[in-house]
């Protein structure tokens, strides 16, 4: 069976979708949560960790590092500031992703080479045999057949012949 774009952008996607990763957004918005947390009062920290009252705290929107952002509790004054460990664990966080981000974008482009360097789904088979549930069923062809349903008198409202 001759592979076409649809199954080898399905087999990437689906080959990257198992591999694990860490989620260092949630990471980053937990550790910038909790950092936010620990500089309230006492009297306003009680009423934060009782989850039926949190709605009575005002939150604010804030950038914890370059555009992942988490909602805090407000204090007064304009500014947040973390405190230095907690913006150590943040940059720390940041630099793990991008490093994952990095990796994952390398193995990906080495899935890409392998399967586009292959024209049929024997020869992937052959390539990358541990993957084999990853390719389509054979004699699977996609037939994307174009919507010609009334395109004659689509044309023609639109003034069809000129």
């Amino acid at each position: 069976m001759k592979l076409n774009k649809t199954h080898r952008e399905a087999f990437v996607r689906a080959v990257m979708a198992d591999v694990p990763t860490v989620d260092y957004d949630q990471l980053i918005r937990d550790v910038a949560l909790k950092a936010a947390v620990d500089q309230l009062p006492p009297d306003v920290r009680k009423v934060w960790d009782n989850p039926d009252l949190r709605a009575y705290v005002n939150t604010r929107y804030i950038y914890a590092v370059g555009f992942k952002g988490v909602a805090i509790p407000a204090q007064g004054g304009d500014e947040f500031e973390f405190t230095e460990a907690a913006k150590a664990e943040l940059k720390d966080l940041d630099a793990k992703q991008s490093a994952q981000e990095t990796h994952l974008d390398e193995l990906e482009a080495k899935l890409r080479a392998a399967i586009y360097s292959c024209s049929t789904r024997k020869q992937l088979a052959e390539l990358l045999p541990e993957m084999e549930k990853y390719l389509p069923p054979e004699g699977s062809a996609t037939r994307n057949l174009p919507a010609v349903a009334n395109l004659v008198s689509d044309l023609m409202q639109a003034g069809w012949p000129k």
